[in-house]
Order: C-alpha cells, then sequence, then structure tokens
C-alpha cells in the first residue's frame, strides 16, 4: 500500500463516520434540539481518532448530511454558519482537554471513561452554546420565522449533545476499540 492511500484513510472514515450518525440519528430539530445528537459525538470521535486534519471533512461531511437527510439547501450561508458551528465545539473541547493535560485516554491497555465523559460534557456544553448564540443571531436578523426559548433550547440542546456523545464515544471504545486491539493490534490507539 502506498502512503498516499495512507494518507485520504481518515478522510474518508471521518466523511463515512458522520454521514452514517446522521442518516441514523434522524431529523434535525434546529430550534427545539433532539433527545439525542449522534453527529457531534462522531465528531469528536474522528477528531480523538485522527486529529484536527479532518476538520475541513467534518464540515464536508455534515453540509452533504444536511443537504440529503435534512433538505437544506446546500450553498446557503445559514446551513454553513451551523455546519461550522457544529464543528467547532467539539474542537474546542479536544483543544482546551490539550491544553490543560486532561486528555490521556488511554492508560497502558485501559481506557480512561471518566476522561471521555468529561469530553463528552464539555464538548456538549461548547456546542450548546455556540448553538445558541448562532441560533439567536439567524432569528435575530430574520432568517427564520421560528423564535427562541433560551431555557428549553439550551436544555434540550444539552441532553441531546451529551447523550449523542456518549452514545458514539462509549460505542467506539466498547466495541471497537476492542475489535482494532484483538484483530490490528499493531495500529491499536494508545493514548
Amino acid at each position: 500500500m502506498n502512503n498516499n492511500s495512507l494518507e485520504i484513510q481518515p478522510q474518508i472514515s471521518t466523511f463515512l463516520i458522520i454521514v452514517f450518525c446522521y442518516f441514523i440519528n434522524g431529523p434535525a430539530y434546529p430550534f427545539e434540539g433532539n433527545l439525542i445528537w449522534l453527529p457531534l459525538g462522531a465528531m469528536s470521535l474522528c477528531f480523538l481518532l485522527f486529529g484536527f486534519r479532518v476538520v475541513l471533512v467534518a464540515i464536508l461531511a455534515s453540509q452533504c448530511s444536511e443537504f440529503w437527510f435534512h433538505s437544506r439547501p446546500f450553498f446557503d450561508q445559514i446551513t454553513l454558519i451551523s455546519t461550522v458551528a457544529g464543528t467547532i465545539g467539539p474542537v474546542i473541547a479536544i483543544a482546551s482537554m490539550r491544553f490543560f493535560k486532561l486528555s490521556n485516554f488511554f492508560d497502558g491497555e485501559k481506557l480512561v471513561f471518566h476522561h471521555l465523559i468529561f469530553l463528552a460534557i464539555l464538548t456538549a456544553l461548547f456546542n450548546t452554546l455556540i448553538s445558541f448564540f448562532v441560533s439567536s443571531y439567524i432569528v435575530s436578523n430574520g432568517h427564520s420565522s421560528e423564535t427562541i426559548n433560551a431555557t428549553d433550547f439550551l436544555r434540550n440542546f444539552l441532553i441531546g449533545d451529551i447523550l449523542g456523545c456518549l452514545t458514539v464515544i462509549f460505542f467506539a471504545a466498547l466495541v471497537v476499540v476492542p475489535f482494532i486491539k484483538y484483530f490490528f493490534p499493531r495500529i491499536a490507539p494508545s493514548e
């Protein structure tokens, strides 16, 4: 296998993981929030596995998914602002955990689950706040006829984001990582 094919695999994997999570998540409720929002967990997982080099692919996957599954216009400024805002939360959470040296998700052969839980909560918090400000901007500029109840918005988004992150990250930690360690021990994550 040549070096170029190894370089593009994280981008393809990221795109497929995020699109799959959008597909199985169902409809999006941009001003009310979802009970569980799997794409946020998928982005967190991809950024943990592949680093920040897949951020643009995550934005593209979100943009395509919004177009394919939620009937949002592809070349729309509001859709692009929303997808970029949805990608910023996981980036800030992981970067802040690295800055404060809380990003050791593996201790030898064991996963450090409390770091994953903290990552999910931090990601959900950042994403909820960013989504609230972006949605408020969209509504205040007349791009939507919806109104925002701040309490309901923050509660619904925070719960959906936390559940989405925990679901995807724990599925990966409990199923995917052991699968990789068993069948492909040379490429198993250890940091």
